[in-house]
């Protein structure tokens, strides 16, 4: 889920702009939720949203502005939490519910990483910033990122405080390394190597799956989003400097899997202090790349992979890793974290908001067509 500086944003995997729910709204979501049809069994065709940096004679400068655009004071006020406190772990030690990924340990060090976005609120035009995670996994073209489709865009249809949504600018920086990071700097410097080690990079394009760009809201599920990143400073794809993970679609459900992202945020973390007993307790500051490990079980319904998980919002988009190798590093991306679960919600949309558990979108067949729209197009445009 991500982090949101101006109370103006997205849920689950980000943060809510507001908490107030209607009853209309709530009634309305729970007649949607028991009608909810099961996954489709057939691929749907990818959506592509419109372009971020378009094709064209210009399509260099505006990547380069894209990019440019997030100097460390605005990286700062999105991908930090908002208490001014760095994270803490619980009072045994971080463990398998989440803990931090040492820097430089593999692979997944330099796949995963942060995305920093600017939202634009389609009824108000109000403008925000959130932060998502994501992977970069092996691709044709070597520069697809997999993310989370609402990290991309949110449209509820009823007033239940998520927002509608959609993306003006955004950058993918994997390793990020958010403790060379200054909490409150006015810099207008653009990031170096201590905090982006492997650059910056503008998404150019993005695909969600058909299903969410009919119901971009979680009641249908197949929350996945595939985009292209190029930097103006590199010639080389992504995936010739970081390397890229596996990806597999439609893989066995019930394994032991890893989770990874940047959890963030701490006013929907289930596991802060106050809410869940001391030697649970933990906060997160969106400065370091997390990682939870547990067996995940299956929910039919949504297609989904569930696990016991401590990670806050902030960690939307990032890999759910199956056969993971904690020494190189590498595994097979099977899912993306999507939203959170608490089977003793009658309601179940409250239990979405901050877990105990952690859901995941299993990769299917409608997000191989994300994936594979993807890895066949051009980051610069056709």
């Amino acid at each position: 889920m991500n982090a949101l500086k101006e109370e103006k944003a997205l849920p689950v995997g980000k943060l809510a702009r507001r908490t107030r729910t209607t009853v209309l709204g709530v009634i309305g979501l729970m007649a949607a939720l028991l009608t909810a049809a099961p996954p489709a069994q057939a691929a749907a065709p990818a959506f592509e949203l419109t372009p971020m940096v378009p094709a064209g004679a210009d399509h260099q400068q505006k990547l380069r502005s894209e990019v440019e655009y997030w100097t460390l004071a605005k990286m700062a006020s999105t991908g930090l939490n908002h208490e001014d406190q760095d994270a803490a772990p619980p009072p045994g030690g971080w463990d398998n519910l989440s803990k931090p990924w040492p820097r430089k340990a593999g692979q997944i060090s330099r796949t995963a990483g942060k995305f920093f976005i600017e939202n634009k609120d389609v009824v108000t035009g109000a403008v925000s910033t959130t932060a998502c995670s994501g992977n970069v996994v092996n691709s044709a073209n070597q520069s697809v990122v997999v993310t989370a489709a609402h990290c991309l865009r949110i449209h509820t249809p009823i007033d239940v405080g998520f927002g509608n949504t959609m993306i003006t600018n955004m950058v993918f920086v994997p390793g990020f390394n958010g403790a060379n990071l200054e909490r409150h700097t006015s810099s207008t410097a653009l990031p170096g190597k201590d905090i982006a080690p492997y650059g910056v990079w503008g998404v150019t394009r993005e695909w969600i799956t058909n299903t969410w760009s009919r119901s971009a809201d979680w009641l249908l599920g197949h929350d996945m989003a595939a985009v292209l990143v190029d930097n103006p400073d590199d010639p080389r794809p992504i995936g010739q400097v970081t390397g890229g993970q596996q990806i597999g679609f439609n893989q066995p459900q019930n394994q032991n899997n890893h989770v990874f992202g940047y959890p963030t945020i701490n006013e929907r973390n289930y596991y802060r202090p106050g809410n869940v007993s001391p030697q649970l307790q933990r906060t997160f500051d969106g400065r370091s790349l997390m990682a939870t490990q547990g067996t995940t079980r299956n929910d039919p319904v949504y297609y989904s992979d569930v696990m016991r998980g401590a990670q806050s919002p902030g960690c939307s988009g990032g890999p759910l890793m199956q056969n993971f190798d904690p020494t190189t590093g590498e595994g097979l991306q099977v899912g993306v974290f999507s939203r959170y679960d608490d089977p003793g919600q009658i309601i179940k949309l409250f239990g979405w908001v901050q877990g105990p558990n952690m859901s995941s979108t299993h990769l299917g067949d409608e997000e191989q067509a994300v994936y594979n729209a993807a890895q066949s197009a051009s980051p610069a445009g056709s």
